[in-house]
């Protein structure tokens, strides 16, 4: 009996110690563009990527210059051309660092 609470702690230590239940947000994801997210003004705020089986809700940083108009995604959309995001969680979403152009 004594041997069987000792596997079983070693099991539950040995699990704990690889993680978790909390899953780290990726900090990049190249993807496609599946939606736009946009305000009012037409302002694209946010969009789904797919990568995969996974789908992604990234929100647009007031705080970053992309350094194109965000309007060019509806191009993506369009032709299902893939997009290289680098990631930041802030309080708990996804925010877009960058946004690129995938090979």
């Amino acid at each position: 009996m004594r041997g069987g609470l000792v596997f079983l702690s070693a099991a539950l230590l040995a699990m704990s110690a690889c993680g978790g239940s909390a899953t780290a947000e990726p900090t990049e994801i190249t993807g496609v563009i599946l939606f736009l997210e946009t305000n009012a003004a037409s302002e694209v705020t946010g969009f789904t990527l797919k990568k995969r089986d996974e789908t992604f809700e990234i929100l647009i940083a007031d705080d970053v210059e992309y350094g194109f108009e965000l309007s060019h995604l509806n191009a993506h959309v369009a032709e299902g051309d893939p997009v290289r995001c680098r990631l930041e969680e802030r309080d708990g979403r996804l925010y877009a660092l960058s946004i690129e152009d995938a090979p």
